[in-house]
């Protein structure tokens, strides 16, 4: 699972996963009772600490988008097939603030950034 911290944002780094993870669920990247990593492994591989990765699985949990089966893993209940176009919106708003915080921070022109975002969904649907 690829997943992007970036430790110079600003911004949390478990905020940054918790938005990365939530998007992956209601995108249907992640689908129902797919297996999540578990806290050691995914705090392993991203290096950070083992306790940020059990917030941002305690916070995937209280939204319903996942559920921890003792014993089992954390598995994924919630997502894709239960958001409305509205609840979606939301949910990436804060990833869409974080890139304008970026690009006004790098003094990128609003313009700029649309060709960018333009790009990577063509890149994504030839991937497809």
């Amino acid at each position: 699972m690829f997943l992007h911290l970036n430790p110079n944002s600003g911004m949390p780094i478990y905020r940054q996963l918790f938005q990365q993870l939530r998007q992956r669920i209601v995108s249907g990247q992640l689908v129902r009772d797919e297996q999540m990593p578990s806290v050691r492994d995914l705090s392993a591989d991203l290096k950070i600490n083992m306790l940020t990765a059990a917030k941002v699985y305690q916070l995937l949990e209280a939204e319903g988008l996942v559920e921890t089966r003792r014993g089992l893993g954390t598995f994924v209940v919630g997502g894709h097939e239960t958001r409305s176009l509205t609840e979606k919106r939301k949910l990436i708003a804060d990833a869409v603030e974080q890139v304008v915080a970026e690009a006004q921070h790098l003094d990128l022109e609003e313009n700029e950034i649309m060709k960018l975002i333009h790009q990577r969904f063509e890149e994504t649907k030839r991937k497809a």
